[in-house]
């Protein structure tokens, strides 16, 4: 008896440290089956961290920063830092079906020294000392990971494969 209850205080006490959570969504869903939308990681940087992404992102009055984040090679089973034409199509495709009005959009990759020859540093960015990989990224090992701040420094972020209807609800969150 006594190693049932402590078993299930065990399980209880790791479901209620589980890291993800959910966002909330303000729009009503035709669905009951609709997963709700989740996040890995949500807070507030401090000014320095802020300064030091802005500075290097070229971000400037834009409300909202939406870095999509390509992991170190060796967390993904693919190569995840190219840049094609390919991949900027899809890219283009995929943010066609967001509202990004306000917000600056840039991909960076955690081995970006890679393309070097590609990297603009308007759209394309490696990512300068492992900083997001460090500050971020390095928390939960995926092939794609995307961090949204706003100007003030609240971020989400999520590891994983992400959806349209993701990063529009964590834009709409952050532009509150």
């Amino acid at each position: 008896m006594k190693k049932t209850i402590l078993s299930i205080i065990i399980v209880l006490t790791i479901l209620s440290c589980s890291t993800t959570k959910t966002v909330e969504n303000k729009k009503k869903t035709d669905s009951l089956n609709e997963k709700p939308i989740t996040y890995d990681y949500a807070d507030k940087i401090g000014s320095e961290k802020l300064n030091f992404i802005k500075k290097t992102y070229n971000w400037n009055n834009e409300k909202i920063l939406i870095i999509n984040y390509s992991q170190p090679i060796n967390s993904c089973h693919f190569d995840n830092n190219k840049i094609t034409s390919e991949s900027k199509k899809w890219w283009n495709d995929f943010y066609s079906k967001i509202d990004t009005e306000d917000c600056l959009n840039i991909k960076v990759l955690a081995n970006g020294e890679r393309v070097k020859n590609k990297l603009d540093n308007l759209n394309y960015f490696d990512d300068k000392n492992d900083f997001l990989l460090i500050n971020f990224f390095g928390r939960k090992k995926s092939c794609f990971g995307i961090l949204i701040i706003n100007n003030e420094g609240h971020y989400i972020q999520f590891n994983g494969h992400y959806s349209e209807k993701q990063v529009a609800i964590y834009i709409e969150n952050l532009k509150k």
